[in-house]
């Protein structure tokens, strides 16, 4: 069975610093598959090389099969892969209607724009309370739903995510993570998630793999993550006296944390 997304032996330098080093995973169709890792561990690289935000070098990337090495990102969106950077990045001086709109360039000739902005406002009731509003006057949270509302409208099949809790509330968090469940859920989307919240993230995922200096260091289902050790004692909060001694993964996750 062909994956929705396979990437398989991505690197990538900055100059003379490589930040990703021969990197390869899958994502099944409709899966949540996390990644997981320390700042500077080359996650949201990863995120823009896949989607073409940056130039694939080295590597491969195929969508439901097809190889993406020699498409622009246009190209990459039209084949159903759409990426939600960081920051949100929503443009705050046009309303939330244009913000909408703009997300939806690849798909202008189907005839479909109203229809598809309509179950985002479906999907994200205060956006469409907040139609008419400036971006750049709303909340974090409501950035946020502007900013996956923006992706939606390309239809997509393949969401990559780039730290959608940032800076967000508790609340706005787990409203956030439940609205990806129910995008999973109700469209089939498959969803890749980079989350600093390694517990909202394990929480709703299938699968994970952690990534630690440019490579990926584990995988596993999001079960199995939960309960390693080195997980749990670095990423989830466990507590300093059930942690065991630390070995392997364990002293290169240790040493990394300290530098930061």
């Amino acid at each position: 069975m062909t994956n929705a997304l396979e990437v398989s032996g991505i690197t990538f330098s900055y100059g003379r610093a490589r930040v990703l080093n021969d990197v390869s995973f899958h994502v099944g169709d409709g899966e949540i598959v996390t990644l997981i890792g320390p700042n500077g561990a080359g996650k949201s690289t990863l995120l823009n090389v896949i989607a073409r935000s940056h130039r694939l070098r080295h590597g491969r990337v195929t969508i439901a099969g097809r190889d993406t090495g020699r498409m622009r990102q246009s190209q990459v969106v039209r084949s159903g892969l759409v990426l939600v950077p960081k920051g949100r990045q929503v443009f705050s001086s046009l309303s939330v209607a244009d913000n909408l709109v703009l997300g939806g360039y690849t798909r202008r000739r189907s005839g479909r724009a109203k229809a598809t902005m309509d179950e985002i406002f479906t999907v994200f009731p205060r956006l469409a309370e907040r139609r008419k509003q400036l971006a750049g006057t709303l909340s974090g949270g409501e950035q946020q739903m502007l900013a996956i509302g923006r992706a939606l409208m390309s239809r997509p099949t393949i969401m990559l995510l780039d730290e959608p809790s940032l800076g967000l509330s508790p609340q706005m968090t787990a409203r956030i993570m439940d609205v990806l469940g129910t995008l999973r859920k109700e469209q089939g989307l498959t969803i890749v998630l980079v989350e600093q919240n390694a517990n909202a993230a394990l929480a709703l995922a299938d699968r994970g793999y952690l990534l630690n200096g440019g490579e990926v260091v584990l995988e596993g289902t999001a079960d199995a993550l939960r309960e390693d050790p080195a997980i749990r004692h670095i990423y989830l909060g466990g507590a300093a006296s059930e942690a065991p001694v630390a070995t392997g993964i364990e002293q290169v996750l240790d040493a990394e944390l300290a530098v930061e």
